[in-house]
């Protein structure tokens, strides 16, 4: 995880991201925050994607 980046991401975005990765993620929902995380993205690699229902959108990949 040290080498693991964190990139900021539009909703626009993200979603365009999370459809990519659509069949392969498993979404966590915990107090209005979802993570999606995928094993490989054919892009970014490894990544994790964040949402908040206040609109924040990050990326974490490694």
């Amino acid at each position: 995880m040290k080498d693991a980046k964190i990139t900021p991401l539009s909703i626009q975005k993200y979603v365009e991201i999370s459809e990519d990765i659509y069949d392969e993620i498993e979404r966590i929902e915990h107090e209005g925050i979802i993570a999606a995380k995928c094993i490989k993205h054919p892009q970014y690699g490894d990544i994790i994607l964040i949402s908040s229902p206040q609109g924040g959108c990050l990326m974490i990949h490694f």
